[in-house]
Parts: structure tokens; sequence; C-alpha cells
């Protein structure tokens, strides 16, 4: 037989009648197997127990009355305003600013491109028809100037350098000879005109040996190295940026065998357009933002401000020239990365009524700040903008100074208004 316990009542009540039906079932199986008789005592004994627990329960918490459930601590809309408490606003991290007026220089934010900067770059050539022996600096090889870059053999420059050689012994010669005239001379053994005659030889000799090391220089030789072998070296120090020879290639006299660039001054390319371009000066400080690394930020300046209009594009060249820095080790730009310029041009400062970045937001597409009245209230305001100069906002209108609008914060109030 299975006893019936009322469940009806509050939860704990319920609790206890529920418990008191498990301990019946057990009992009942307990007693099993010793007759229907004890069975029936066993049950019996445990539904008083039960209805005594249970009816103590029901009146504690009749006396205790009913438990209201809590209410959310969620702001609330009124009208155009929205109100909340302040446990609110300290979760949510809720703080206000003033509206401001003050000196503002806008920024014109341009994306651009990273280039070599062309007085710290210069080219190697090969200034002669050879055959290249020797290779010693690559790609992305640091280079000392004067350092050598490649090796070629050269019949032109062999050619060269052994007349050098014959110049500079008739010049030698000729030397020696005058000098034996002119000892002559003085002891009345020989003309004097056999002495002019040595004498004029010997100029001959003179220019004949400087034409000759003029020539070697020229095909970027000297006397002092192996005949016909030409050291391509490194104008400036800086770092290989191209190379286009290899062992075993034969050359021609015009061929850039190497580009050699400090890679530690570099130029910023902007297109900036023609609206913009006008209030920009050489000098005016640049901010330099790599892309894909809002961390790392350079500073340069305007070195340049094109004087032609792109009429396709409406857009006007300005140059920036920056400082490349390192960071671990490695330089932050590289010729031809992107990178995000701020220019803060000096012709567009003035005075301006500001708020902070962060006190804007969008609703509906419309610029709009929470203007706060009161503590826990704030007001939604649409705003007119100017502007900005990348951390306050120009107002031009819906705001006066001396107000106060919130700064942090604004998302979880602006959640409120699309609840």
């Amino acid at each position: 037989m299975r006893a019936a316990v009322d469940r009806e009542g509050p939860p704990r009540a319920r609790f206890v009648g529920e418990a008191c039906e498990v301990g019946v079932e057990r009992a009942i199986q307990t007693v099993r197997g010793r007759g229907a008789r004890a069975a029936a005592v066993v049950a019996a004994g445990v539904l008083v127990v039960a209805g005594l627990v249970g009816g103590i329960a029901r009146q504690r918490a009749q006396a205790r009355g009913p438990i209201a459930p809590a209410l959310p601590d969620l702001p609330r809309v009124e009208g155009r305003a929205i109100v909340f408490s302040p446990a609110f606003a300290a979760r949510a991290g809720v703080e206000t600013a003033a509206v401001e007026q003050g000196r503002l220089t806008p920024v014109v934010q341009v994306v651009g491109t990273v280039t070599f900067d062309s007085s710290h770059v210069s080219a190697a050539g090969t200034r002669i028809r050879g055959f290249v022996t020797k290779v010693h600096k690559v790609e992305g090889d640091p280079v000392a100037k004067g350092e050598v870059l490649a090796e070629l053999e050269s019949t032109e420059l062999g050619h060269a350098q052994a007349q050098l050689v014959a110049m500079g012994a008739k010049k030698a010669a000729a030397e020696r000879h005058a000098r034996r005239a002119a000892d002559l001379l003085a002891s009345n053994l020989t003309t004097a005109r056999e002495a002019e005659v040595a004498g004029a030889d010997l100029e001959e000799q003179r220019a004949m040996h400087g034409a000759a090391v003029h020539q070697v220089q020229a095909l970027g030789g000297s006397s002092a190295g192996r005949l016909g072998t030409y050291l391509v070296r490194a104008p400036i120090g800086g770092t290989v940026v191209t190379r286009s020879v290899a062992a075993g290639q034969s050359v021609e006299s015009d061929l850039v065998a190497f580009r050699v660039a400090d890679l530690d001054h570099l130029w910023i390319e902007l297109s900036v357009f023609e609206r913009e371009i006008g209030s920009i000066r050489v000098g005016d400080v640049v901010e330099i933002v790599p892309s894909g690394d809002a961390v790392a930020k350079l500073s340069g300046e305007v070195a340049h401000v094109g004087e032609v209009i792109d009429p396709s594009r409406r857009t006007g060249e300005v140059r920036v020239k920056v400082d490349n820095v390192r960071v671990g080790g490695s330089r932050v730009l590289r010729p031809g990365q992107s990178v995000v310029a701020r220019l803060r041009p000096g012709a567009l400062e003035r005075v301006a009524t500001t708020v902070p970045d962060s006190a804007l937001t969008y609703v509906d597409g419309r610029p709009t700040v929470f203007v706060s009245e009161a503590d826990g209230r704030v007001t939604v305001r649409e705003v007119e903008l100017g502007r900005t100069d990348g951390l306050r906002q120009e107002v031009i209108g819906g705001l006066t100074v001396g107000q106060r609008v919130v700064s942090r914060g604004v998302f979880a109030l602006k959640s409120e208004l699309f609840r």
C-alpha cells in the first residue's frame, strides 16, 4: 500500500512531505516478507509522524508570509531621460566630463605608403664591361661605406692598368734623364738645348702618366690591386635592398648592380584631398601608425607639399620625413608598407567647444551625447559635430560650455534605449 502525502503549501512543507513519502516506501520494503499486518502498522506510524512534521512546516511558512521576488537594478527610460541608481552607475563605470572651450588643432587622417628617402639611397654600378667572379653581399645584408659588394674581371680595366704601369716607367726614365741633363749643363758638359729637350720630355711623360691614372680611376680600378679586377663598393652605409648580379654573369658597363639604402631615414608618401591640402604646411607635425600595429607610433614632419592636383582623384602629394626606430632590434617601418598618417595642420588651429571623443555615440545614425542633469539622471541630446583632434570632438551645436556629458559607460546607457 502507498501512503498519500499532502503536496499543497510552501516549498519547505512539500519537501518534508516528499521525504516522508520516501520513508514510507522504504519502511514497507523493509518489513515486506514479515507479513501484511506488520507492514500496515509501520506505515501507519510513519504517516502520523509525517503529518505532524508537515503541519509544523506549514505553520512556520504561513507565519513568515509570502517572499517578494527581488527586482533587477536596471536603468529606466522616462521620455528622453534615462534614470539609474548609484549602484548601476558604479557597476557600469558611468563617469561624466565637462563641455569645454579651448584651442583645438584638428587631425587630418590619411593612408600613406612608406618609401625610400632619395637622399639616403645610392646605386652601385658595374661601370665597365666584365665578368662577375664573386658576390660578397646579397639583399638584406648591412654594409659600411666602401665595403666590397662584388668582384669583376675586365680586360678593359686590365689594359688601362697596364698602360698606367708603362706610363709610370716612362715618367721615371724621363725624370732621370732630365736630372742628368741638368747636371751636365751645370758642368758645361752639354748644351742648354739638350737640357730643355730633356725637360720637355719629362713634362710630356708626366702628362701621359696623369692621363693613365685618370683612365684607371674612371674605370673604377687602381694601380694597387690585381690587374683587370674591378671591385664594386658600397657608395654609402646602409642595407642592400636590390641586387642584379650573380657569380658567372657577364655584365655591361651601364648595369646597376646594387642599390644600398639607409633604412633609418624614410619618406611617407600621402595623397591628400584638395579640400584639405591647402591647410598643410611644411614642418607640420605628423603621427605615423603602421597598419595592423596601433601600439607603435612614430613622429615625423611634412617635408614637401605638392603644387599639382591630380584631376582624376582630386588629390595632391604630401611627403613626410620620418626617422625609423627599432623595437626589439627590428625597424618599425619597411619600404612599401602602408601606414595611417595623422597630420596636425597648424593653419586649422582654432578656439572650439569640445567634448571627449568617448562621449560621442550614434543613435539612428545621428551623433548623440548623454547630458547629465543630476546624479542618476541623463537626457539624450543630438549634437552637430565639427572636427576632432583624436582626443576631443568639436561640437558646433546642441551643447553649451559648462554642461556635463557622460564620458564613460555610454554603451551601457545606450543599450537602455533599445531594450
